[in-house]
C-alpha cells in the first residue's frame, strides 16, 4: 500500500486541479480511492468534476470541514477555504464507495450505502475489513444502525459527520451520487495491510454524574426529575447559565455530557455529546441521541488536553495496528470541529502532535460536527468533540 495526501488554499476549480497534481506526483500512480474534505466554499459540482475527469472511476468519499483541514504540512485555511485529498495506492485491494438519500429512514439509508459500496468494490454480500462514512449532522445513530444490519457490529465503523463555518446547514458530502447535502455516504474498505483505529475525547469525568429522566430523541427534558437546564449550570458551576435560552455551543465545549461505552482494563471508554442550545422549558439539546434511563456524567476538558488529544488517539490507533511507529503508512484523522475551535490558534501543535505519532507519515484531517468510531471492543458509536483516528501499516 502507498498514500499520499495533498491540499490547496487557492479558490474555486483551480484548488483541487492544484491538489490532484500534487497527489499524483507523490504517488505516481492512480490511487483506488480519494477521500476528500474541503470548506464549505468548495463543495460545488465542479469539484467532482474535475476529479472525474482527471480520475475517471476512481470512488470518492468525504465531506465539508470546519475552518480547513489538516495534513501532515500543516494546518490548512484561508479566506478561499481549503482542500485536502488522502490516495490509497493499493492494487490488490478492494474499495467502493455508496450513497443513499437519508429521507424518512436512516436504518435504511445506511443499509442501502453499504450494498451500494460493496457492489462498487466488487464484493457484495462480504463483510469489509473496515467501513468510512460521511453524512449530514442529524440522525447518525440511526445511519450507524442500518450500515450494522448488513455488515454486523462488529466491523470497525469510523468516519465524521459534515461541517460547515456558521452551524447554518451548508455543510455537504461527496460521493458518486454527486455534492448532497441530504445522503448517507459510505465506503467499503478491504485493505491488503495492517489497519489500526482509535476513538476518545480529551475530556475527563467529574464527580457530577446522574440519570436521565425525561428525554425525547436528541433533548433531555429532565435529569433526576429536575429540569436538564437547571442541572446542568449547577454542575457547571453557573459557566452555562440555566436562565440564557439560546444557543451554548461555544460556552459548553469545556463541559459537554459523556456516557460510558465500554470499559477497556476496568477504565470507561466515555462517548459524548455536545449541548449545543438551551430551551425556554428547561431542556438541554444534544448533537447525538439520547433515552431515558441513560447515565450522563458532567466532563470536562483544558485547552492543553484537546491540542494533545489528536496525537494520541493517532498514536494508540497505530498501537492496534501492531507496528512500529516508523513503518505508519498513513492515516485520516477526524478531529471534532467543535475542538478546533476551542483550540484554533493552536492547531499547529495538534498537527506537530499528530505528525509524530503517525512517523511523519501522509495524513488528511477533517473536523467534523459528529465523530463516528469503534471502541477497543469494537463497539461503534457516535459521539461529540471527539477524535476518531484510522492508520495503515
Amino acid at each position: 500500500m502507498k498514500t499520499a495526501s495533498a491540499f490547496s488554499v487557492s479558490a474555486g476549480p483551480p484548488a483541487v486541479v492544484e491538489a490532484l497534481e500534487s497527489l499524483a506526483s507523490k504517488l505516481a500512480a492512480r490511487p483506488d480511492i480519494l477521500f476528500l474534505y474541503t470548506a464549505e466554499h468548495h463543495a460545488r459540482p465542479a469539484l467532482l468534476e474535475a476529479i472525474t475527469a482527471r480520475l475517471p472511476g476512481v470512488p470518492v468519499v468525504g465531506g465539508t470541514s470546519c475552518g480547513g483541514v489538516m495534513t501532515e504540512q500543516g494546518f490548512h485555511t484561508g479566506p478561499d477555504g481549503a482542500l485536502g485529498l488522502f490516495g490509497i495506492c493499493d492494487a490488490d485491494g478492494s474499495y467502493g464507495v455508496g450513497a443513499a438519500e437519508i429521507g424518512a429512514s436512516p436504518q435504511a439509508a445506511g443499509a442501502a450505502a453499504i450494498r451500494a459500496a460493496l457492489a462498487s468494490a466488487g464484493r457484495d454480500f462480504e463483510t469489509p475489513t473496515l467501513v468510512w462514512c460521511c453524512q449530514p449532522p442529524g440522525q447518525e445513530e440511526g445511519v450507524l444502525e442500518g450500515i450494522q444490519s448488513v455488515i454486523g457490529a462488529t466491523t470497525p465503523i469510523i468516519g465524521g459527520s459534515s461541517a460547515d463555518e456558521a452551524i447554518a446547514g451548508e455543510w455537504r458530502q461527496f460521493s458518486p451520487e454527486g455534492v448532497t447535502s441530504t445522503h448517507a455516504v459510505v465506503a467499503a474498505l478491504f485493505p491488503t495491510s495492517a489497519h489500526g483505529a482509535a476513538f476518545q475525547s480529551g475530556y475527563a469525568p467529574t464527580e457530577h454524574t446522574d440519570v436521565v429522566t425525561k428525554a425525547e430523541g436528541r433533548q433531555i427534558l429532565e435529569i433526576d426529575h429536575q429540569p436538564a437546564a437547571t442541572l446542568y449550570s449547577q454542575w457547571t458551576g453557573g459557566e452555562v447559565s440555566a436562565t440564557e435560552a439560546g444557543m451554548i455551543l461555544a460556552k459548553s465545549t469545556a463541559t459537554p455530557l459523556g456516557r460510558i461505552a465500554a470499559e477497556v482494563k476496568g477504565v470507561p471508554m466515555f462517548v459524548l455529546s455536545h449541548p449545543s442550545l438551551l430551551g425556554l422549558g428547561g431542556d438541554l439539546s444534544l448533537f447525538t441521541d439520547i433515552a431515558e434511563g441513560d447515565q450522563v456524567h458532567l466532563m470536562r476538558g483544558s485547552s492543553d488536553s484537546l491540542v494533545k488529544r489528536g496525537g494520541v488517539v493517532v498514536a494508540d490507533a497505530c498501537a492496534t495496528g501492531g507496528w512500529a511507529q516508523d513503518a505508519t503508512a498513513g492515516g485520516l484523522v477526524i478531529y471534532c470541529g467543535g475542538c478546533m475551535l476551542h483550540v484554533r490558534d493552536r492547531m499547529d501543535e495538534v498537527v506537530a502532535g499528530v505528525r509524530q505519532a503517525i512517523g511523519d507519515a501522509p495524513f488528511l484531517g477533517a473536523h467534523t460536527f459528529g465523530e463516528q468510531g469503534a471502541i477497543m471492543d469494537n463497539c461503534n458509536r457516535h459521539g461529540n468533540l471527539m477524535v476518531s483516528a484510522l492508520t495503515f501499516g
